[in-house]
């Protein structure tokens, strides 16, 4: 069974190589600065206890179903071996060489991808324009993604379908989905209104729900949604 023990010495050269990544728990490596989004890497278990997976994600923390701080996001992919190692996507602690390798693809694949996507407005736009991974972006991230963006009419559009079967449908089936459903209910008058200032109020307080008191609030950087649109 992979431990926390293993995940720190396989990321403890890393770390060192790389300040602007920490480890806030959860076996997840962040790129900081963190303002409304999270670039991270998970390090996560599998069934055989020798084995583990190694995956990239992308996160907005303001976004209406986006309600804990370690949200996996819409968008990310596993990280791969290098090519002349066997194992594809797995990754066997038995392997001496994963340590060195774990480096190399992270540095190579994922690092210049995370510090590209420097502003809200990158980070959006590289997920709307990605063709193999847009498809996880479902209705609610789109709509999160047009009042970040300043689109208020595409945000009205979206939000019309949802008003009668969330916003005044039937009750929710769990506590993440029920304050989903309050957060469309809470856009309701200001989408209405066109009211920008309270949409840019709303989006900043949800992203700090999932940020105030957890371990990445030390890293974040508390910025205001601008009501003309991210940059």
């Amino acid at each position: 069974m992979t431990t926390t023990r293993q995940i720190k010495v396989l990321t403890a050269p890393l770390l060192a190589r790389n300040p602007d990544l920490v480890d806030a728990g959860k076996n997840i490596l962040w790129l900081t600065p963190i303002d409304h989004v999270g670039r991270l890497i998970l390090i996560d278990r599998t069934s055989h206890p020798d084995s583990f997976v190694v995956s990239w994600h992308i996160v907005q923390f303001f976004m209406p179903e986006t309600t804990s701080w370690f949200s996996l996001g819409r968008c990310g992919d596993r990280i791969a071996r290098s090519k002349h190692f066997l194992g594809g996507s797995s990754w066997c602690w038995a392997d001496p060489t994963i340590y060195q390798d774990f480096v190399v693809r992270v540095e190579a694949d994922i690092l210049p991808l995370f510090r590209s996507l420097d502003t809200t407005r990158k980070s959006l736009e590289f997920q709307r324009g990605d063709p193999q991974r847009n498809g996880f972006l479902d209705h609610y991230w789109h709509l999160g993604a047009c009042i970040a963006l300043g689109e208020i009419e595409k945000a009205q559009a979206l939000f019309s379908p949802l008003r009668g079967y969330r916003v005044g449908g039937r009750p929710a089936e769990n506590p993440a989905e029920q304050r989903v459903f309050e957060r469309l209910r809470a856009l309701d008058q200001p989408l209405h209104s066109g009211d920008r200032a309270a949409l840019c109020a709303l989006l900043g307080q949800w992203e700090a729900e999932n940020l105030v008191g957890s371990p990445l609030e030390p890293y974040w950087l508390r910025n205001a949604f601008p009501p003309d649109g991210v940059g």
